[in-house]
């Protein structure tokens, strides 16, 4: 009988170690995988502050360029009185701004901008907005 409790302690030991080896290795894994995680989103992250630092440099750049836009519209404007079908003169300027950032100065020439006539439907602006939100 005490052979019996000898083994049976020795059985419950030999458990208890090897569960909780197992559990620390698991919490050792699992540290190691957060901190490569976390080293991949940083660096993704710094990836995308340096592309929005591009970005807003060519915002910046094209500042200039929607001064001319805007000129130019200020221009047509006198010639042209605005009536439902036309495009207010800011949205014009705008418009041009982000075509000549887009494609460089001078390389694209606006010839006509329009109000689109056909609207989504509803279930078509539903699935639109489903599609293109953020996860």
């Amino acid at each position: 009988m005490l052979e019996n409790l000898k083994l049976g302690l020795i059985i419950l030991l030999t458990g208890i170690v090897i569960v909780f080896s197992v559990l620390v290795l698991l919490i050792g894994i699992i540290k190691l995988y957060s901190t490569i995680v976390s080293s991949v989103q940083n660096s993704m992250s710094n990836k995308k502050d340096k592309k929005e630092k591009n970005e807003s440099e060519k915002v910046e750049a094209a500042v200039p360029a929607a001064a001319k836009a805007e000129a130019a519209v200020e221009e047509t404007k006198t010639e042209q009185p605005e009536d439902d079908g036309t495009v207010p003169g800011e949205i014009v300027a705008a418009i041009a701004a982000a075509i000549e950032v887009i494609f460089g100065e001078g390389t694209v020439k606006i010839k006509s901008i329009k109000k689109s006539s056909k609207r989504r439907s509803v279930w078509k602006s539903a699935g639109v907005a489903e599609n293109t939100r953020s996860f």
